[in-house]
């Protein structure tokens, strides 16, 4: 009888655990389901990319991870028209890459946080930031 109530105890909290985590979407690859929201998070991105840097991005998407309320992205920026991306010599850039994380505010997406061409490591301390975001959409 003990057993048969351990098991049942056991099997309780693994559930309640399993229940409470977030799903956890990969749009890494664009398909049917993905598509909408998907393209409506990276053209936010494109559009304050653009604005930025006065060019129009394309992005290679390396990770894209949504769960609830947060997504995050990692890719590569790469020009529209195929040129050579033009960054100010004034500032320090490492090109390629682009990160951000999207946060869904009154059922709308907007960006969190993003950076593009950094020489840190901005998002360093980001889970801290945002601790409702699930740490699974940062993992490979």
């Amino acid at each position: 009888m003990k057993h048969k109530v351990l098991v049942i105890f056991i099997f309780y909290f693994l559930t309640i655990g399993l229940l409470s985590q977030s799903t956890v979407l990969d749009y890494k690859t664009k398909s049917k389901t993905n598509e909408v929201e998907r393209t409506y998070l990276l053209d936010l991105l494109r559009a304050r990319t653009s604005n930025e840097f006065k060019q129009e991005f394309i992005f290679v998407v390396e990770h894209f991870k949504l769960a609830g309320d947060y997504a995050w992205f990692r890719g590569t920026a790469k020009r529209k028209d195929g040129k050579e991306i033009v960054l100010s010599e004034d500032i320090p850039y490492d090109c390629c890459h682009v990160e951000a994380l999207f946060k869904k505010v009154n059922g709308k997406w907007q960006i969190a946080e993003s950076g593009a061409f950094s020489t840190d490591v901005w998002w360093d301390g980001i889970q801290q930031r945002y601790p409702k975001a699930s740490k699974e959409i940062f993992m490979e």
